[in-house]
């Protein structure tokens, strides 16, 4: 039932054409980045982390409230299950960044557009992060399911959070210590970015702190999820 469900919501996503801007988009984005060579592997990786992160809201966005309400409700009939549904969604929204995530990590490798040939360990890791900043991504897109919102209130709540994530404010309010302590409660996408740039200037090494962010990446998501699906459940019985 979840690969039927799966692709059930790719061809539905497919029929609304809502993935042609965001495609557009990346298309546009991702050729006028690799204008010029050669470039430092971890910096540009980070770049790219981020632009799958906004990438995977604008398409889970798009995609969570592509599917007409009567038919939501008649595919959950059918499916039986309110947690297989849901979970089958944010599934399909990972799968759907996947060729964009390849896109970004294999074309300028394929090609040697970096200073520098990638050992097999950091190729894992690359891989790794933008699976995981898509994930985060997928689980803040789910939280603009327009059952929550009014559906003309989505976008413009959307950008401003997106923009709230994406720029490291904890930089620029510097020695705020308000501000300090509310970036831990935002996914850590710009958390550990000095710790990125300051990899092209060596050689990836899996330790303490990229462990750090994987649980953290993986924690943070799963409690989004989790908070979505008990939400949606309680509204969908009233």
């Amino acid at each position: 039932m979840s690969r039927a469900l799966i692709w059930y919501n790719i061809s539905y996503y497919a029929k609304t054409l809502k993935f042609i801007a965001p495609c557009m988009v990346f298309i546009i984005w991702h050729f006028s980045i690799h204008t010029q060579t050669p470039v430092p592997i971890w910096s540009q990786y980070y770049l790219t982390a981020l632009a799958t992160f906004v990438l995977a809201n604008w398409i889970g966005t798009s995609f969570i409230n592509s599917e007409d309400r009567t038919q939501g409700y008649i595919t959950r009939l059918h499916v039986k299950s309110e947690n297989a549904y849901h979970l089958t969604k944010i599934a399909t929204i990972l799968i759907l960044m996947i060729p964009f995530y390849a896109i970004m990590i294999f074309y300028p490798m394929i090609f040697g557009f970096f200073v520098r040939s990638l050992l097999i360990t950091e190729i894992i890791a690359v891989v790794a992060i933008h699976f995981l900043f898509s994930l985060m991504g997928a689980a803040v897109s789910i939280l603009f399911d327009t059952d929550f919102y009014n559906q003309n209130s989505v976008l413009p709540l959307q950008v401003l959070v997106v923009l709230v994530l994406v720029v490291p404010f904890a930089t620029i309010f510097d020695g705020n210590v308000f501000v300090q302590y509310a970036t831990y409660l935002l996914p850590p996408v710009n958390f550990f970015g000095d710790s990125f740039h300051a990899l092209d200037s060596g050689v990836f090494v899996m330790d303490s702190n990229f462990l750090i962010f994987v649980l953290y990446a993986l924690g943070y998501s799963l409690i989004l999820i989790t908070i979505y699906t008990i939400i949606i459940k309680k509204k969908n019985k009233q």
